[in-house]
């Protein structure tokens, strides 16, 4: 049975991802969510995933939204603008205090030389972890991690 509810946030920037794009491993939206789709149903969660280029809505869907964890990607793009605001940051301890994971990712290396210059979320206490680098790989492991804590 479906109970646990894992919440997938992409922002801005990331309904451009093309497979032609080699900067975020030649990976689409679409690919994202089917195959992080198969992998909740294979760990017996229900996924919610969601796009969109407005930081309000991404902001009323992580406050409003019934879920167990929230998997978020800001932004695809460092000029598209960032969820780094106090609004987001304020939204982000709320769901952590609840004991629910949270957990930042991104398609890409977000430190190496010349890269995105966008920061990763941040939290000064747990609860909340950050993956990036490793394309779609990155969605995967942060759904595994999320089932893990789940599930235990």
């Amino acid at each position: 049975m479906m109970d646990k509810i894992v919440l997938v946030v992409n922002g801005p920037g990331l309904a451009d991802l093309n497979a032609a794009d080699d900067r975020y491993g030649g990976v689409t939206l679409e690919q994202i969510q089917d195959e992080s789709a198969k992998l909740c149903a294979e760990l017996g969660m229900k996924l919610e995933f969601r796009q969109t280029d407005d930081q309000d809505e991404m902001f009323r869907w992580i406050t409003s939204e019934t879920f167990d964890a929230l998997i978020i990607n800001p932004n695809g793009h460092p000029k598209s603008g960032s969820a780094d605001s106090d609004m987001f940051r304020s939204a982000i301890d709320m769901i952590a205090d609840t004991n629910k994971p949270v957990i930042d990712v991104r398609l890409t290396n977000i430190f190496r030389q010349g890269g995105e210059t966008s920061k990763p979320l941040q939290r000064s206490e747990g609860q909340m972890g950050f993956i990036c680098g490793l394309g779609l790989k990155s969605y995967l492991l942060a759904i595994r991690a999320v089932a893990r804590r789940l599930h235990s």
